[in-house]
């Protein structure tokens, strides 16, 4: 054994630091994403009554008010789910990296830029729903 070699078995600090960020950011930005979606269907219940959520469910002509919640709802859960993916998967990691095994974190980044690319969607597709309208979707039947 050599004298001058110490062993601190001390994990990588960066490593930690950035999984856990990941893993935070990823929860704030699924759990924001949820209670927009819960909003945005709310509203448009609140404003319209009953009568639209049936509306919304068996629509054979889609309004861009129907259009406009579906595409936002349906790209935010999709996101939503990655985001909580990310999340699970960062913690799986950090606990990996306690256990002395490296993390890979292409994986948590390559998740988490998918999320950002699907939100990224939803904000573009909800602008040109508002400028565009549905036909531009083919939509209307």
């Amino acid at each position: 054994m050599d004298e001058w070699n110490v062993d601190l078995h001390i994990p990588d600090i960066g490593s930690m630091f950035t999984l856990s960020t990941v893993a935070i950011c990823s929860t704030l930005i699924a759990v924001a994403e949820i209670v927009y979606m819960m909003m945005i269907i709310t509203t448009a219940y609140e404003t319209n009554g009953k009568d639209w959520l049936i509306e919304l469910l068996y629509a054979e002509a889609f309004t861009e008010e129907i259009t406009y919640v579906l595409v936002s709802t349906v790209l935010l859960l999709l996101s939503a789910i990655v985001f909580f993916t990310t999340m699970a998967v960062s913690l799986v990691q950090l606990n990996w990296l306690r256990r002395g095994r490296r993390p890979n974190m292409r994986i948590v980044f390559g998740l988490f830029v998918i999320g950002l690319v699907l939100l990224s969607l939803t904000m573009a597709s909800t602008l040109i729903i508002k400028w565009f309208g549905v036909e531009m979707f083919g939509l209307i039947r």
